[in-house]
């Protein structure tokens, strides 16, 4: 009894976890209207990339975007450029933080930071991939993570494709 138990506990963790799915979490939007401020020190690539991944990204999923023309402390995305990174970003093209947490695991406010010292080939790409973060996507794993997969997601670790994967769509869609 106890080994069938085991056995059926085991299939669940298979069946809910496959090996290529994205993680989800722990981070994500409070809500499923995305709206941006593009600060004015992004250089032309990077506000042409943020916003054509916001159109043509997250766009197709149930999430709706819009572009602020000035700050507020109602912008969900805050955009904006460095060339002071500190510890570790000093490597990385961009991140995203929850500067505003709502509750639990829902944030209402994001900063996307580009590191204007390491600049990145594909802005669209990237910019999908920190989008992706602020919705609550983790890094691309197994398939999704191929270079040459049908599924390949902007998601993976050193983004070079601009658009998420179906399963990521999926993600987005069931949780907003």
């Amino acid at each position: 009894m106890l080994a069938a138990l085991g056995a059926a506990v085991g299939s669940l963790i298979l069946v809910t976890q496959p090996a290529s799915a994205n993680s989800f979490g722990p981070t994500f939007a409070d809500n499923k209207a995305h709206s941006f401020f593009f600060d004015d020190d992004l250089s032309k690539k990077q506000r042409s990339g943020m916003d054509w991944a916001r159109k043509n990204s997250l766009a197709p999923t149930d999430m709706t975007t819009s572009v602020n023309r000035t700050y507020n402390k109602q912008v969900d995305v805050w955009t904006y450029a460095t060339w002071n990174p500190t510890g570790d970003q000093k490597n990385w093209y961009a991140w995203t933080t929850c500067v505003k947490r709502a509750s639990g695991s829902k944030c209402d406010q994001f900063t996307i930071v580009f590191n204007h010292k390491v600049p990145h080939s594909n802005y669209k790409s990237l910019s999908c991939h920190e989008i992706g973060h602020s919705v609550g996507l983790g890094h691309a794993s197994g398939k999704n993570s191929s270079y040459s997969s049908a599924n390949r997601s902007c998601m993976r670790g050193n983004p070079d494709h601009n658009y998420y994967a179906k399963h990521d769509k999926n993600h987005i869609n069931g949780r907003y």
